[in-house]
């Protein structure tokens, strides 16, 4: 019976200790997923009063989690451990089967980045730990434990310092270990050799039967080629052009502030003339007003070193007239459109940069730890 807790402990703490980590490593993006759940459930008034209630629960949340997990994993503590997980179990797994029902938020972040699950996923996941951890009770229910050799406070105090430093450093700057789509080294889009050409479809309608087929142009020839009477059988219905060239990150786009709905994503970053900038802020309003300054003060000296600089941003035209007046080096750079979760997964700091070369993400920076210019100057 001892190794059997032995074992649901292991494997209970474990999960547990990994996904406290994991949101301690990006505690934003588990403070966006709060904000989310805050809107779904019309509590917007508590962030409208509270900006920084979400990253405050963020890093608390993932805190709490970690320091479970240590707790249950080493058998420190075990009356609290176990009330506490306890608790934490009976509230998500409550939270999780009605996200499973209503899938009013497709994904609930319980690994963050690292391994994304389905609602249901995620809750025969917690149904799982729940019953490892009934299992852990009534095994050790009875059960006499020993004292342990190590000394529970001191670890408990190490790791608890360790994941609350870490999660706020984490917080401060970009992520120490990067899950999303825009990690360091990432090819975003094809170059060169590697880009396909794009594919064009003609739909046509069987004159005899009704039925509706779409022709790729080489498939058409061939058509034409093996049937002489395939223009009087089949009417033109229309036509589209398919881009197979795809960016390596669901849902990003970049489309001219004010000037149509074109994506131009594709050309922009596989544009291989010169290294790409791209200044990020999901919104200009609420973006640091020092790291701004920074910020176009770096893209500044870029550009003067034969860069291409955008601006890439989810804020309205009136927003950003107003950001435009307010920061006038801000003129010198283009500003593009494009959804806020897209910016937000490329840098969680508002704002950052990051530099592409070749389609490829070379660096990423907060507005806090962009390289000096005078060091810049000097290479």
């Amino acid at each position: 019976m001892k190794a059997l807790s032995i074992l649901l402990r292991a494997l209970f703490g474990g999960v547990f200790i990994f996904s406290g980590f994991v949101k301690a490593v990006d505690p934003w993006g588990t403070a966006y997923k709060i904000e989310e759940y805050i809107a779904v459930f019309g509590m917007n008034w508590l962030t409208d009063a509270m900006s920084f209630l979400p990253i405050t629960l963020s890093i608390l949340l993932s805190s709490l989690e970690f320091m479970i997990g240590v707790l249950i994993f080493f058998g420190f503590f075990p009356k609290i451990s176990k009330y506490s997980a306890a608790i934490i179990m009976a509230f998500f797994t409550v939270l999780t089967f009605i996200d499973a029902l209503t899938n009013k938020v497709d994904d609930c972040g319980c690994f963050g980045d690292a391994i994304k699950l389905t609602n249901w996923e995620t809750f025969w996941k917690n149904i799982v730990l729940d019953f490892l951890l009934v299992g852990i009770i009534l095994i050790e229910r009875k059960m006499v434990l020993g004292t342990s050799k190590i000394n529970s406070k001191l670890i408990t105090s190490i790791f608890g310092l360790f994941i609350i430093v870490f999660s706020i450093y984490s917080a401060v700057y970009e992520p120490v270990i990067d899950f999303r789509a825009w990690k360091v080294g990432n090819q975003m889009v094809p170059v060169g050799d590697d880009v396909t050409p794009p594919v064009s479809y003609a739909k046509y309608r069987n004159n005899e039967t009704g039925a509706e087929k779409e022709f790729t142009m080489e498939n058409l020839m061939e058509e034409y080629k093996v049937n002489p009477d395939f223009a009087k059988q089949w009417t033109f219905l229309d036509s589209r052009v398919e881009n197979t060239n795809t960016v390596a990150a669901d849902g990003f786009s970049l489309i001219l502030l004010d000037m149509g709905e074109e994506d131009e994503t594709i050309d922009i970053l596989s544009d291989t003339t010169s290294d790409l900038y791209m200044i990020t802020s999901y919104d200009v309003r609420k973006a640091n007003e020092k790291g701004l300054n920074r910020v176009l003060n770096f893209a500044t000296e870029m550009q003067k070193q034969n860069n291409r600089v955008l601006i890439v941003t989810a804020t309205n035209s009136e927003g950003c007239s107003k950001f435009l007046e307010n920061y006038p080096a801000a003129n010198n750079f283009l500003i593009y459109s494009s959804d806020d979760k897209s910016i937000k997964t490329i840098l969680r700091s508002n704002p950052g940069i990051i530099k592409i070369s070749k389609g490829k993400v070379e660096a990423k920076w907060s507005w806090r730890n962009l390289p000096e210019l005078e060091s810049l100057a000097k290479e």
